[in-house]
């Protein structure tokens, strides 16, 4: 089955990369915001220097630090191996916004979890967690009972030396000292 190529705004939809489907791009573009696309638009077309309406993979990686997602090479390749419809190793306009939209549900994703995980250590509900606190939760769920590495872990966390862990403090810790397998 040959595959077709989504719309992008450039060229005649003849060109040698494919045919454009104007239906197909809308649909695949459906809940993103007018500000969402034009940020898009911009980074794509800073990083489409030959203006041929696609991008390689190199310039990707470089679009998505750009717009400050971080994510792997590994993670990526996996990605644009199921966006990338021509197998080329080129990115239109409308793959580089399937891979946004990928990249920021993970995200979004991961920021729930760890705000669902601050929620659950922050015992007393005060927007943050107390050493006791800290404490308690680490040695419910068994993975660290001694006091003096508990200790050690909080107060590397806990930056500005308050005695609380807040929510910021928090997700350093987690985005730094965790992998997503750890979290999710």
């Amino acid at each position: 089955m040959p595959k077709l190529k989504l719309h992008s705004d450039r060229g005649d939809g003849n060109s040698p990369h494919g045919i454009a489907d104007p239906l197909l791009s809308q649909h695949l573009l459906e809940g993103y915001s007018e500000e969402e696309l034009q940020e898009y638009r911009q980074v794509f077309n800073m990083f489409d220097a030959d203006r041929s309406g696609a991008i390689a993979i190199d310039e990707l990686e470089a679009a998505i630090k750009n717009l400050g997602l971080e994510q792997t090479r590994d993670e990526l390749d996996k990605i644009i191996d199921e966006v990338d419809q021509r197998g080329n190793h080129q990115i239109d306009f409308d793959e580089f916004c399937v891979v946004m939209r990928r990249l920021t549900m993970k995200k979004s994703n991961w920021n729930e979890v760890v705000k669902e995980c601050f929620t659950v250590f922050d015992r007393s509900e005060n927007g943050g967690i107390s050493k006791k606190d800290f404490r308690f939760i680490l040695r419910e769920l068994g993975d660290i009972t001694d006091n003096q590495i508990i200790d050690e872990i909080f107060n590397e966390a806990d930056v500005d030396g308050n005695g609380v862990i807040d929510y910021d403090e928090f997700t350093y810790m987690v985005k730094n000292y965790m992998t997503d397998d750890d979290i999710v």
